[in-house]
């Protein structure tokens, strides 16, 4: 073979795997399967969850889009009182770890940026503001008639009969304030929630039992039933999962076909979304979500408008009327000031006020606020470094206080 061949197949190697390489460079070089959730790792993989985790995709339609235009008081940096001082947001930004904001006035758009490794059409994981819009969608499904609230788990998945969640009503999952004996403690990783992250493939670390169940399908059956914890609200990611399968079986359709013709389509999605599936075929209805955070904003709209758009109702109005209106907690699990009544309804918070604000709230600083008598949406991807905060602090307080002084800097 002539030499200058030979010479110019390896400079074209050399070059190809330089490019190759600049183009990986971003990636973590240490990032794995057991911490591609968790600070710093997190910061990147949360950008790019299709090159860490199965997915499936959840189709927009290119043809109705919501147009988001930028308001006449777009502002290009402001200032508020945030942990005891006046800080920027660009401030705010660094000690909180965030991604992305996005603040809609009346519809039009008065602040974004981005920050990290997000952009306006790169999708971010939403982790469990997936839960709202799983609510969403049920709500849908309900002013249809496919699924009936008052009905029983058991009713639509026979799988789950003898599971915690067997003799409930779909209307008390949506609340969780279910009999299963599902339990949440972020710290603690024997907890079921990060044992269902092995069952479901989002981690292999060496706390995952051996021989545990493979997939959601598997799992969820296991978990047993704690008649203590019926009718009372704790917070159990779980009932997400059981929801989403109840309205896969009661349609014979995918939930991210259902989220897709039923919730992304009709509201004016931008872009694509996409959500993880594990090897059974087993799609993560409570934290599997990604999209763009215009996308994000455009589900705040949803709500801020009743489940309107392009004039049509989405969502039923009665249906977010509903979570609007609830009375405060009576046994409301974490601290509140006086002045507020928390709940929780159809997988959205309820943050009590007078305003009658709503949230959609996932770990790692994931958030949709809305404001309806502010005309105000807020959207907002991070990635704290733990799912609660880091080795200092919960970052909840400081999240909520966060959406509070943008909201009263807007309003």
């Amino acid at each position: 073979m002539n030499k200058t061949v030979i010479l110019l197949g390896l400079l074209t190697g050399i070059l190809y795997n330089a490019s190759c390489l600049a183009e990986r460079s971003a990636r973590p070089e240490n990032l794995t399967l057991s911490n591609f959730q968790f600070g710093p790792e997190n910061r990147w993989a949360f950008s790019h969850i299709r090159e860490v985790l199965p997915t499936v995709n959840i189709e927009h339609d290119s043809n109705r889009v919501l147009v988001l235009e930028r308001s006449r008081n777009f502002v290009y940096d402001f200032s508020i009182p945030f942990e005891g001082r006046e800080q920027s947001i660009d401030e705010i930004v660094l000690s909180q770890f965030i991604d992305g904001l996005l603040v809609l006035k009346d519809g039009d758009i008065i602040f974004e940026h981005y920050y990290g490794h997000l952009n306006a059409a790169r999708p971010h994981l939403m982790n469990s503001v997936s839960k709202s819009v799983v609510g969403l969608l049920a709500g849908k499904l309900a002013d249809d008639g496919v699924i009936d609230l008052a009905r029983p788990v058991s009713h639509y998945v026979p799988a789950l009969a003898k599971s915690g969640w067997g003799p409930d009503s779909l209307r008390t999952v949506l609340d969780m304030k279910d009999g299963s004996d599902y339990t949440e403690n972020y710290p603690d990783f024997s907890t079921t929630f990060r044992i269902q992250d092995c069952a479901v493939g989002w981690t292999d670390a060496d706390y995952c039992p051996q021989n545990g169940p493979r997939g959601g399908y598997e799992f969820f059956p296991t978990i047993g039933r704690n008649e203590a914890k019926l009718d009372k609200f704790s917070y159990r990611s779980g009932s997400t999962d059981v929801l989403g399968w109840v309205l896969e079986e009661a349609t014979g359709q995918p939930l991210a076909e259902l989220i897709s013709m039923h919730i992304w389509k009709p509201m004016g999605a931008e872009f694509d979304a996409f959500i993880t599936v594990d090897e059974s075929g087993f799609v993560l209805a409570d934290h599997g979500m990604n999209s763009t955070l215009r996308d994000l904003g455009r589900v705040g709209l949803l709500v801020l408008n009743k489940g309107m758009a392009f004039d049509r109702q989405v969502v039923p109005a009665g249906f977010i009327e509903d979570m609007h209106a609830q009375p405060g907690e009576p046994t409301w699990p974490y601290e509140s000031s006086d002045d507020l009544e928390p709940y929780y309804r159809s997988f959205w918070w309820g943050k009590g006020n007078n305003e009658r604000d709503l949230s959609g709230s996932g770990i790692h600083g994931q958030t949709i606020r809305v404001a309806p008598k502010a005309g105000i949406v807020i959207a907002l991807y991070s990635t704290w470094p733990r799912a609660d905060g880091d080795n200092t602090k919960q970052y909840w307080g400081a999240n909520d206080e966060l959406m509070d002084a943008v909201v009263a800097r807007f309003r």
